[in-house]
């Protein structure tokens, strides 16, 4: 009876290995598959990647080149500015022109006033400055006359020695 029982026991085993086997090696082509489709999704994320790298230089120079057209326009800008000031020059130096030989014809009268209170105030400190002189003289002298008359006093006990 064991041995009988062992009997079906290997014989349900043998059915199913048979009924197992058939799919195992339906699902063998299945994992092929599946490893290959691994395989290429690995290779594109590894072009995404290699792609990325080579895009962020580029887009490195492309904000430079950028950054380099902002300042050529700021360039330009101040060009066309610096040209539009050439441009009026003209008119202003023009503009002078006409104004100054208005303010010509008064300018003797002007410069004989600035000259006028110029000699006044000039006048003015000159006393000033004239006594301030006397009076540095006068100083000097009575230092001169003190000294001359501190080494004419003995010091050293009445020989007169300096």
């Amino acid at each position: 009876m064991v041995v009988r029982l062992l009997g079906l026991v290997l014989g349900l085993l043998s059915l199913l290995i048979g009924v197992v086997s058939p799919l195992l090696r339906t699902l063998s082509p299945l994992i092929g598959l599946l490893r290959l489709i691994l395989r290429l999704l690995h290779l594109a994320l590894d072009l995404l990647h290699l792609t990325l790298r080579l895009l962020s230089p580029l887009i490195g120079l492309l904000s430079l080149t950028l950054r380099l057209l902002s300042l050529t326009l700021r360039l330009l800008q101040l060009v066309l500015g610096l040209l539009s000031l050439v441009l009026g020059l003209p008119r202003l130096v023009l503009r002078l022109l006409s104004s100054t030989s208005s303010l010509l014809g008064s300018l003797p009268c002007v410069v004989g006033i600035l000259l006028g209170h110029t000699s006044l105030v000039l006048h003015a400190l000159q006393v000033p400055l004239q006594l301030v002189d006397r009076q540095l003289n006068e100083s000097a002298l009575v230092l001169v006359a003190l000294a001359l008359g501190s080494s004419l006093t003995p010091v050293d006990g009445g020989l007169g020695l300096l």
